[in-house]
């Protein structure tokens, strides 16, 4: 009791020292001439500090561009492949790879810290004019092609999905090595690589370039990010006013909620989701995203896309549903042939041995053991190829709906 009192009389001593250090470096930096001046220049004070760490403003002014860079985009969108290059400049992205990616604040933290955040990627300075100039080829390529404004949408959303999928840094975020940051848009594209956050900034700032709303979908629990675009709230997802998307793989349409691979963290794609056969079971984890907080809500144009994509999309969710519920059973029933094949094959081994030292006995007694272990693995391996044709059926429908 005596040592944490003295404890406590010394923190308050210290915290006397520190106030008095404070007052007597506020009374000299501002030149003040009485005591009673003191205290508005410490709101003063606080008010500085406050401007300059509570937004994460960028205070770096913005770079001449130097050191261009050709970087080269492909990707595919209703069977027609593009190519898309576009100049960087390595200056732009040494300015954003030095820009704040940690929120500050003094004092309590808002509620709503988290938009701040996120808005503080999807600011652009006015100088930086390579998301309008990346929106504009993006639309010039739809009128081209002779697509609507919802295709352009949907062929905006293939070019961000093409985008590589950073899979070690995932792991990492995955591992908590709090090694990683969330990138800028023009990060991403210089970099040519991103995870699902990355990806979907990117979205959003090309989605807004083009007059449209958008915000972000943040599933926190299962540590993945989506977009959401402005469409009748009717069919929205969520009755959100948006529409899901996702970023993270290739063929996703908008407005379907594709089943997640918590092993890889990112959405399953729809060239992913293949037919098994008796001897192997895919190892992906698949599950369905969890609680959703939406951030960054903007008002612009709507997609109207959804409204065809809403007939299909009760059956592909009946579909998911029925594949991440078979997928886990068929790999628990491989594990249990595979642990079977390797008795059978011991038991084997050990027939033999009893064979050649001509232990008719043993022999004998084992040999009825074997069949009846035998019969046992047949019929569990029938029972398994059943509910793989089952598993393949559903997954040939959900590739076919999910493409249309």
């Amino acid at each position: 009791m005596l040592t944490s009192w003295l404890k406590k009389i010394g923190i308050i001593l210290i915290e006397l020292a520190v106030i008095a250090g404070l007052l007597l470096y506020v009374y000299q930096k501002k030149g003040l001439e009485s005591p009673s001046q003191i205290i508005p220049a410490l709101q003063e004070l606080v008010s500085e500090t406050k401007t300059q760490l509570g937004t994460g403003e960028k205070t770096n002014p913005f770079p001449e561009l130097q050191n261009p860079v050709s970087r080269e985009f492909n990707w595919e969108y209703k069977g027609v492949k593009y190519k898309l290059t576009e100049t960087l400049y390595q200056s732009v992205y040494e300015y954003y790879k030095t820009a704040p990616k940690m929120f500050s604040y003094t004092g309590e933290l808002k509620q709503n810290w988290q938009e701040e955040y996120y808005g503080m990627f999807l600011t652009r300075d006015e100088n930086d004019k390579s998301i309008a100039s990346l929106a504009a080829k993006l639309q010039d390529f739809g009128l081209k092609h002779k697509l609507s404004d919802d295709q352009i949408v949907d062929l905006t959303l293939a070019f961000v999905q093409a985008i590589v999928y950073d899979d070690a840094k995932a792991e990492n975020i995955l591992a908590q090595t709090n090694s990683e940051t969330i990138l800028y848009p023009y990060e991403t594209l210089f970099q040519q690589s991103g995870v699902c956050s990355d990806k979907s900034l990117l979205a959003v700032t090309l989605l807004r370039e083009m007059g449209y709303g958008a915000a972000i979908f943040a599933y926190e629990q299962d540590n993945h990010m989506a977009i959401g675009i402005a469409c009748p709230e009717n069919l929205s997802t969520y009755g959100s006013g948006y529409c899901y998307a996702e970023t993270t793989s290739v063929g996703n349409k908008i407005g379907i909620i594709p089943s997640f691979d918590s092993v890889s963290n990112k959405a399953v794609g729809v060239d992913e989701l293949t037919a098994l056969d008796s001897t192997q079971a895919q190892q992906a984890v698949l599950q369905q995203l969890t609680q959703v907080t939406i951030y960054q809500q903007t008002l612009g144009k709507q997609y109207l896309g959804i409204i065809e994509t809403k007939k299909i999309i009760a059956e592909i969710d009946s579909l998911k549903k029925t594949i991440a519920t078979m997928l886990p059973e068929l790999q628990a029933q491989k594990k249990t042939i595979v642990k079977q094949e390797k008795k059978l094959e011991d038991m084997r081994n050990e027939l033999e041995k009893l064979q050649n030292d001509q232990n008719v006995e043993k022999y004998n007694e084992l040999v009825g053991e074997y069949n009846n272990y035998l019969e046992n693995y047949k019929k569990t391996v029938k029972k398994y190829n059943e509910k793989v044709a089952l598993y393949n059926k559903a997954t040939a429908r959900y590739n076919i709906l999910i493409k249309q």
